[in-house]
């Protein structure tokens, strides 16, 4: 309940906007226009994605649950597939002004004060963003899409994500965001606050494609109760001008959490990336994975942490790969124990392709650019329990798309 301490208290938040946060690139936020968000209920521009969404693979508009361009949200009444169901889904905003209890699950998870970016949000976002809840002992069918997009130059978008599993559920939630091709520079906040109910499961897929000129700054954090399981899969394909996010996971008694991440790092940008999960009840475990894949002149962190404040059992695999002299990759695990009974482990490498995997793929007919697009594609495959089947096709197109980019 540490967020609602901050209620009333903005004058002293405003001063936290001029203190760089502890990890990426500062922002000076002054650069960016910041317009009051408006809410539709209309799909009027539903046009300006059509470029946005098709790079982030979801051609049809019609299965988008939620929509948000720059400052504006747009919305439909729920389909007769979710809402049979008694899936909920509109804008955070007015889920706190229409719906019970969201207020008490506002700002909860994520302070407004933990960085300059959630102080800004929290401050001038006007809780824009999406809110999801999937009543008890119900498993919903079909995944609950969303897509976040920044059409102008020079803007600030805030979102605030909302998404309650509660107990004995099941779903998963697919957001993409990205901006059109020709936007040159633009800062997006996200804040998003997962609640996985008990014996619940939550899958989220984040897809990001991105501009040279883009700064984003997603804030994340997680409740997973207890016998509860929390998957997330994670990738970025795009270049952008900085990109930090660290998002957290707190488990339950008996909960799991699996945290998988795909970064393919191109031209000039800096990615700072990573996951914790926290081990908070007995039996609770995480296993935190990701694939690093750096070109051109790219910088990557790849983070992960896990603590075990309880008996329970933790795994980091952090690989990365170079493919130019140029570019760098920075891995840092770190796992922390508080009790002799958990069990924590961790595997991090960084290398180059094997140049005897290249000529054994050239002896069996490819040529150099294939070998090495089929080596980068291997490299970047992660197996993500329980990913639907539409979303892994989507994933899988885009691995490819990667593989023969980043290969030339």
């Amino acid at each position: 309940m540490e967020g609602k301490v901050m209620f009333g208290v903005r004058g002293s938040l405003k001063e936290l906007l001029k203190t760089p946060a502890p990890y990426g690139p500062d922002i000076d936020l002054s650069n960016y226009d910041m317009d009051l968000p408006e809410i539709q209920e209309g799909r009027e521009v539903v046009d300006e994605i059509s470029d946005v969404s098709s790079r982030l693979g979801f051609n049809d508009t019609s299965k988008l649950s939620y929509i948000q361009v720059n400052e504006v949200a747009v919305y439909k009444a729920l389909e007769e597939s979710l809402s049979k169901y008694g899936v909920r889904v509109l804008p955070l905003r007015k889920a706190l002004e229409e719906l019970p209890n969201v207020k008490e699950l506002a700002w909860k998870l994520v302070r407004p004060d933990l960085d300059k970016y959630t102080v800004a949000s929290y401050l001038y976002g006007g809780e824009l963003g999406y809110f999801i809840y999937v009543p008890p002992n119900t498993e919903v069918p079909a995944p609950i899409y969303s897509c976040l997009a920044i059409t102008r130059d020079r803007k600030i978008q805030f979102a605030h994500n909302i998404v309650y599993v509660d107990s004995n559920s099941v779903a998963h939630v697919v957001t993409g965001c990205a901006v059109p091709h020709g936007v040159k520079g633009g800062l997006h906040i996200g804040i998003s606050e997962f609640y996985v109910g008990r014996g619940s499961r939550l899958t989220f897929s984040m897809i990001h494609a991105w501009s040279e000129g883009l700064h984003v700054r997603p804030r994340t954090a997680v409740s997973v109760d207890d016998g509860g399981e929390y998957v997330s899969y994670y990738v970025i394909y795009s270049p952008v001008a900085s990109l930090q996010t660290y998002p957290s996971v707190r488990l339950g008694r008996s909960s799991k959490a699996y945290l998988a991440s795909v970064i393919a790092g191109s031209g000039e940008s800096v990615y700072d990336v990573g996951s914790k999960a926290v081990l908070g009840g007995l039996n609770a475990s995480a296993e935190v994975v990701s694939r690093v894949v750096a070109y051109d002149s790219s910088r990557i962190y790849a983070r992960s942490e896990i603590v075990a404040e309880d008996a329970g059992r933790g795994h980091v695999e952090c690989l990365g790969l170079l493919l130019s002299s140029n570019a760098e990759i920075h891995s840092i695990p770190t796992l922390t124990s508080k009790k002799p009974e958990a069990l924590l482990s961790h595997e991090a490498a960084i290398g180059m392709i094997a140049q005897d995997e290249i000529e054994y793929l050239m002896s069996k007919g490819f040529t150099e650019g294939e070998a090495k697009s089929i080596i980068v594609r291997g490299f970047m495959n992660v197996e993500v329990r329980g990913l639907p089947l539409t979303v892994m096709m989507e994933i899988d197109r885009l691995l490819d798309m990667i593989s023969r980019h980043a290969t030339g």
